[in-house]
């Protein structure tokens, strides 16, 4: 029917039909994507918090009061998520994959907030009471290149982000 000219509600129907289409298909093959919160469950976050814990205990034994860095004025100290190597569905996640997914969405545990964090009234205040928009043991999102990161000897990184820059929580109550 190209070059054909409808009526307009007869276009809209059309249009409609086509979208509901097009969503009916994404639906249907939804099963087969592989989203940002699938390459992270909460067993992954576990694991990752479990092996900070390990490396800051096995570095106590030889350095008796080793911590991790602390943050700094505003600044925000998330423990930067990495993506597994197989999903829980068991898909060997490929490199490119993983790579994709950490561009994406960037995922953290905020460990750490610095003393000035959302101590500033102006911004975070509602209705007259200051509200930090996040709290330690968040699962958060932000932006890749926000964070200024530091690598540990194990492999784990750790992000340092403004106390604005966190995008969203995605959970909360993880703890260290």
């Amino acid at each position: 029917m190209t070059g054909l000219l409808l009526p307009k509600h007869m276009m809209a129907k059309r249009v409609q039909d086509r979208d509901a289409a097009t969503a009916k298909s994404i639906a249907s093959t939804a099963v087969h994507r592989m989203d940002s919160d699938d390459f992270l469950t909460p067993g992954d976050v576990l694991t990752q918090l479990s092996d900070l814990d390990d490396y800051i205990m096995a570095r106590r034994e030889t350095e008796e009061h080793y911590e991790l860095p602390r943050p700094s004025g505003w600044k925000l100290m998330v423990l930067v998520l990495t993506i597994p190597e197989q999903s829980a569905g068991g898909v060997i996640v490929i490199d490119d994959a993983k790579e994709a997914r950490a561009l994406s969405s960037p995922q953290g545990v905020l460990l750490a907030m610095g003393p000035g964090a959302y101590t500033d009234a102006d911004r975070f205040s509602i209705d007259g009471v200051l509200t930090p928009w996040h709290e330690v043991g968040d699962r958060l999102t932000f932006v890749k290149y926000d964070a200024s990161m530091f690598q540990l000897a194990n492999g784990q990184r750790l992000g340092f982000l403004n106390d604005t820059q966190p995008i969203s929580t995605i959970d909360k109550g993880w703890t260290l």
